[in-house]
């Protein structure tokens, strides 16, 4: 894995994880939390199952979850923020569904 692939990997992974530690972003997808430091500090290369695991919390097969990564394909905003959905806590969730529900409604804030 090239250097600014594995760059974009750590991002990924930082992204992913949020407000999660590294014990339980590990735990989700079945490593340890001194792997998930590791690949966020660009000192290991995951291994092809993890890169399965993380393509499956972005929505994405492994082919496009590679293709993602060699620059190819870049993720609309809507696609980056369903994503989020999938890793924030129960408590960031219901903080989006209120701004969902007040922008739907067509209440701005602070009314």
């Amino acid at each position: 894995m090239q250097l600014e692939t594995r760059k974009k990997f750590a991002r990924i992974i930082t992204d992913l994880r949020g407000s999660q530690s590294y014990r339980e972003f590990g735990r989700k997808i079945g490593i340890s939390h001194p792997t998930v430091k590791a690949w966020e500090n660009l000192e290991v290369i995951p291994d092809t199952d993890s890169l399965r695991k993380i393509a499956q919390l972005r929505g994405e097969t492994l082919e496009e979850f590679e293709v993602f990564l060699g620059g190819t394909r870049e993720f609309s905003l809507v696609q980056r923020l369903v994503q989020q959905i999938h890793v924030i806590s129960k408590a960031e969730l219901a903080i989006v569904l209120r701004a969902v529900a007040e922008r739907l409604e067509g209440k701005k804030e602070g009314e």
